[in-house]
């Protein structure tokens, strides 16, 4: 029972705490939102409000500045009272412990009062834009005023500088000073949101018409003074020089008579006002009159050039002619006795065109300059080419030259290999007919004469009336390489019979104490004298020996190399 009374009596306690801390806590935010109504009704604004009723306001400004105003006045005059008044009954609910009312109600006038500020700080906003935009307007009177004035001014001062520009300069000034006027009066009646519209149009004729009085000068400079002057020098100097011979890759008179007709066209654009327009025409004269003067100047230097070029170029001509000369009489020549496998005769006869071609381009290049018909610029890069492949030609010359002058001594050279050849052919018959074999193989003998028919084909091919030595190189060393294997072939043949030979007879001492000695003698001769396999007998005596008698052959051998050197 005691333990009942304890939990109610902490229960009440906290209870009763409770409800005293939520009171406070009410008051608390009461309190709160009382002094913010009482901050906005005693704001500063009010005076801020007078102030701009001072500034003389009219249309749609006037009517934004009268709508903020009357909502600000009736927040003031008679919500912010109300809020207060049901503030003081939500303090005496408050004070009766009726607390979710004062919670739902003070969540109520928190919004309320959060529009309230808003508006609050809204109408200071506009009230801070009537003054500024008051001050701006003021202040871009005091500047286009000057401003027009300064255009007004230069306008008069100076103008001999706009040329036929100066008329619709002058209307537009008089326009522009026109809607000055209306945007002044605008802006002094307080209508500032239509005055802030003219202004950005009457800023964009201003800075328009700044823009042209700033360009305009310098084009109908251009115009009158400096562009004819350029013309009437160019035409000049261009009757000069076609006095002198010159040619040119354009027609001068025509382009000068264009460049002049874009004068007039841009003097129209002038008048007109058409600045962008004469803008372009103007850089076209400037492009168009700038490349005749390069053209100009660039026939100056380069007949000064051709001209310097010309003693050498023809020296170097007429030094490549008699190159040509040489070159065809010694190819015509040479080309009775031998044939020419690298197109040197067809080549040579291409060369001799490129070299007319070249002398004919001179030669005209001669004539046209009597005439006055050169176009130097043309005739330089034309001489520069020239140069090169002349260079080139000489070149060419000098390889067919070294081409075929190589022919008589390499004829000489295949002649002395001739000589050779067949020398050693009969050197390696008389070495074969010295052994008095008693017969070749058939094989030997068929290589042996297919060796010396070459050479007899070498021997015709050389002494006919017109020899190919491309052929006959190719030839000679088809026929070094089988005279090398004859020769190989030879010296087996000598040396194998003559080691068979020794060993036959080194075996005589043997055979009648050794049948196979006596056996493989029997079949050696017949390899020898029937066969005429002198390789094949001396394997089979000198196996024989050796098995009887280990290390003969190879003493045999060592002996016979010995006192035979060269058969080695």
């Amino acid at each position: 029972m005691t333990l009942v009374l304890s939990i109610i009596v902490i229960v009440a306690i906290i209870a009763y705490f409770s409800f005293f801390y939520i009171q406070r806590k009410n008051s608390g935010e009461i309190a709160r939102i009382q002094k913010q109504i009482s901050e906005l009704v005693n704001s500063p604004l009010h005076t801020s409000i007078a102030s701009a009723e001072q500034i003389k306001l009219a249309g749609k400004s006037l009517s934004l500045f009268e709508e903020t105003k009357q909502g600000y006045l009736y927040m003031v005059n008679h919500q912010l009272p109300e809020f207060s008044e049901h503030l003081d009954e939500i303090a005496g609910a408050n004070m009766r412990y009726k607390f979710f009312q004062v919670g739902s109600e003070l969540k109520n006038i928190r919004l309320k009062m959060e529009d309230a500020k808003k508006l609050a700080e809204k109408t200071k906003l506009e009230i801070s834009d009537v003054k500024k935009d008051n001050e701006e307007h003021q202040k871009k009177l005091k500047e286009l005023e000057e401003k027009y004035r300064e255009l007004r001014k230069t306008l008069l001062a100076k103008n001999f500088s706009y040329g036929p520009s100066v008329d619709l300069l002058e209307e537009n000034l008089a326009q522009i000073e026109t809607d000055f006027d209306h945007y002044a009066e605008i802006a002094k009646q307080g209508d500032y949101v239509k005055a802030s519209e003219l202004l950005v149009g009457l800023e964009k004729k201003t800075a328009a018409l700044e823009q042209e009085l700033e360009q305009i000068p310098p084009l109908y400079r251009n115009l009158k003074n400096i562009f004819p002057d350029q013309l009437a020098e160019i035409s000049e100097g261009h009757e000069q020089l076609v006095a002198q011979k010159y040619a040119f890759k354009t027609d001068i008179k025509r382009s000068v008579s264009e460049l002049r007709n874009l004068l007039g066209e841009n003097v129209v654009n002038l008048k007109k006002l058409q600045v962008a327009e004469a803008v372009k025409c103007d850089k076209q004269l400037d492009s168009g009159i700038n490349a005749l003067y390069d053209e100009l100047e660039q026939e100056l230097k380069a007949r000064a050039a051709v001209e310097k070029n010309v003693p050498s170029l023809k020296k170097f001509i007429e030094h490549a002619e008699k190159q040509q000369r040489d070159l065809l009489i010694e190819l015509d020549r040479l080309n009775q006795n031998y044939t020419f496998n690298h197109n040197e005769l067809e080549n040579g006869h291409k060369l001799d065109g490129q070299l007319k071609a070249i002398a004919n381009h001179f030669k005209q290049y001669q004539e046209k300059a009597e005439k006055g018909e050169v176009v130097y610029s043309e005739t330089l890069e034309q001489q520069k080419k020239q140069v090169v492949d002349l260079k080139d030609i000489e070149e060419k010359q000098a390889a067919i030259s070294k081409s075929v002058q190589g022919l008589w001594r390499e004829e000489q050279e295949a002649k002395e290999a001739l000589l050779e050849f067949d020398f050693e052919i009969h050197r390696l018959k008389r070495e074969i007919e010295k052994l008095n074999l008693p017969g070749l193989t058939k094989e030997y003998l068929d290589y042996f004469y297919r060796v010396s028919d070459e050479i007899e084909q070498l021997d015709q091919d050389i002494n006919k009336i017109q020899i190919n030595m491309d052929e006959i190189t190719k030839t000679m060393i088809n026929i070094q390489a089988d005279v090398d294997v004859l020769g190989e072939k030879t010296n087996d043949i000598i040396a194998s019979s003559s080691l068979a030979e020794l060993l036959l007879q080194y075996a005589n001492r043997y055979r009648v104490r050794y049948p196979e000695v006596a056996h493989a003698s029997a079949e050696a001769y017949e390899l020898f004298n029937h066969k005429f396999d002198y390789a094949a007998s001396l394997e089979k005596i000198a196996t024989a020996v050796n098995k009887v008698e280990p290390g003969a052959y190879k003493r045999i051998e060592d002996e016979y190399y010995a006192t035979n050197p060269a058969k080695d």
